[in-house]
């Protein structure tokens, strides 16, 4: 019997990467001149769902060219699309047709890969999926789940594991808060950095900020952690990420900056209620923040410190210490008149930006 794979999921990205993993181990990495493959473009504007559906049962019951192994990729289909056709004799037969196919099996020279997005795990088609083939699912990290970074870090260790790598926290926040949501686009990431580190065993944040994606979110938080370390060379050397990005990617960037500033204020704040004293080290800091009493921690009106992953808690914290309460307040003042600025058009947004490292990295000021 022939082998069936969908792979699905919210996590677009990786859904497709997958695909077409399995798609190169079966046909090549030039698997596109591969005879012995067979493309359905389910995301083509021409291709109807049902067309789709049609064209692969007519492929099946095709021999393989010249009787070698074949493989039919059913590409980047939207399978909301059926779902959401007017139920007819002409759909209910070709729907009916294709799970037949995927129960009754497919020819033994025969492979059908299925790279499909809006797939209800309920619904039949998944069902029988893995009953007869192989099912992959990749769930997109929900942002607004509190513990959303903590599954990307564990997709990050995950992988380090699995070739054999050692990593850094810091190189860890940086992944997982640059790549984004998407899981594909970390272990895309992940790939990288294992193959720029081979044939050492080891990956430091230095290695990240070298082969990582250059994205607004990269740039973002390289500048915002070096103005919190009040580097302004590897600040202003940082906006030179920004170059050829797409539209206003400084506006992403002021955000970002704005965020971490506020989290300084907010962590300072909760850090003086728990007695957290300064100076603190990693390991007293987390027992702190682990044992503080039920209490104490309804009377605290922001927990987002209680959210953040611990080591994320103890980096802002102990950024935080070079800053006075008064510079910090000084701080977001400057940030928003920055923001304003961009948003307004009327300046050079990477010298709004060059102005705005040099008021936070520079000597502070008495006031």
């Amino acid at each position: 019997m022939g082998k069936i794979h969908l792979i699905t999921g919210g996590d677009e990205y990786a859904v497709k990467n997958r695909a077409r993993e399995i798609i190169a181990g079966l046909c090549g990495k030039d698997f596109e001149g591969n005879p012995c493959l067979e493309i359905i473009h389910g995301d083509s504007d021409e291709m109807k769902p049902l067309q789709a559906l049609g064209l692969i049962i007519e492929s099946a019951a095709t021999p393989a060219f010249l009787g070698s192994a074949k493989t039919i990729w059913l590409k980047s289909l939207d399978f909301d699309k059926i779902a959401k056709l007017k139920d007819s004799e002409e759909s209910e037969e070709k729907m009916d047709s294709f799970l037949s196919l995927l129960k009754t099996g497919l020819e033994d020279d025969t492979t059908l890969v299925m790279s499909v997005f809006s797939v209800d795990r309920r619904s039949s088609f998944f069902k029988i999926c893995q009953k007869s083939g192989e099912v992959q699912f990749f769930e997109k990290v929900d942002i607004m789940s509190k513990d959303w970074n903590d599954k990307l870090r564990s997709v990050i260790h995950d992988a380090c594991r699995k070739n054999g790598i050692r990593i850094s926290e810091d190189a860890v926040a940086f992944v997982s808060e640059t790549a984004g949501v998407d899981v594909g686009r970390v272990q895309s990431e992940m790939d990288k950095l294992f193959a720029y580190v081979a044939p050492n065993t080891s990956i430091s944040i230095a290695d990240c900020k070298k082969i990582c994606s250059r994205t607004p979110e990269m740039a973002g938080w390289a500048f915002s952690n070096a103005l919190s370390d009040k580097n302004l060379s590897e600040a202003i050397e940082t906006l030179n990420i920004l170059a050829n990005m797409a539209k206003n990617p400084e506006i992403k960037v002021i955000y970002t900056v704005m965020g971490h500033f506020q989290d300084m204020v907010k962590i300072k704040a909760v850090c003086r209620t728990l007695g957290i004293r300064s100076g603190a080290r990693q390991d007293e800091f987390n027992h702190k923040l682990q044992n503080v009493p039920p209490a104490v921690k309804m009377e605290i009106k922001d927990d987002s410190i209680f959210k953040l992953h611990p080591f994320r808690a103890w980096k802002v914290f102990s950024a935080s210490e070079s800053f006075s309460e008064k510079e910090l307040a000084r701080i977001l003042t400057e940030i928003l008149k920055t923001n304003k600025s961009l948003v307004s058009g009327a300046f050079s947004p990477r010298m709004e930006l060059e102005a705005l490292a040099i008021k936070i990295c520079g000597p502070s000021r008495r006031r």
